[in-house]
């Protein structure tokens, strides 16, 4: 067994056996993504990434709620990279797993949630005025 470094683990991880997932994994947080996105606009919220970098008092707990939002794909993604890390490199490094997860899963995800607000806010249905 070779030993390799973190940034190699990481750039096999992301090129070679199992590229299916750079598609796959951002998919699903795209998805997720604009189902949440649409959510936050209709209850009135402003979009994820402004309401992260205004509201300094609730920040930390935005980002829990976001990271919990996206746990089933980030879960998919974690168990994903370290099964093909060991089918790589035959054997597992989790911190490289969590940061290719989070670059593939949580990132596009919150930026899908903004853009899907903003979209349906601007673009959406109107509610009539009252007179």
């Amino acid at each position: 067994m070779s030993n390799v470094g973190f940034w190699d683990t990481i750039g096999r991880s992301l090129s070679g056996r199992g590229q299916f997932r750079l598609i796959l994994q951002p998919a699903m947080a795209v998805i997720l993504g604009i189902r949440v996105g649409l959510h936050d606009a209709r209850q009135g919220h402003p979009p994820f990434i402004r309401r992260l970098l205004t509201t300094s008092a609730q920040r930390w707990t935005l980002f829990k709620r976001s990271v919990r939002e996206a746990a089933l794909p980030l879960v998919l993604a974690l168990v994903m990279d370290s099964v093909l890390q060991y089918l790589t490199l035959r054997r597992v490094r989790p911190v490289a797993a969590v940061l290719v997860g989070g670059l593939l899963v949580w990132l596009p995800f919150v930026v899908t949630r903004a853009f899907a607000n903003r979209i349906w806010t601007h673009a959406g249905p109107r509610r009539p005025a009252r007179v």
